[in-house]
């Protein structure tokens, strides 16, 4: 994200895509656009938006991440929380 205008994009794009979903689909905990991570396409803009716990769980079964990675979707690592 290099210019002011690019974010802005990105954000209305994960806030499109929490209220389209409003449910995690992995967890079914409900999503926030603060908190959600993002998973991006191959060109980087945002796909899809899971829970912080959506994401824990993806992130420990190498399957789901193989057929993540099979689809062009990567997770945009600034969104994923830190462990505290």
């Amino acid at each position: 994200m290099t210019t002011t205008l690019a974010a802005t994009m990105r954000k209305q794009m994960v806030t499109h895509l929490v209220s389209k979903n409003i449910v995690c689909p992995r967890t079914g905990a409900v999503l926030d656009a603060r908190t959600c991570v993002v998973l991006t396409d191959r060109d980087g803009d945002p796909a899809a938006v899971v829970s912080p716990a959506g994401w824990e769980q993806i992130s420990n079964d190498p399957d789901t991440l193989a057929r993540l990675a099979s689809h062009g979707l990567t997770v945009d690592a600034t969104t994923v929380p830190t462990i505290r």
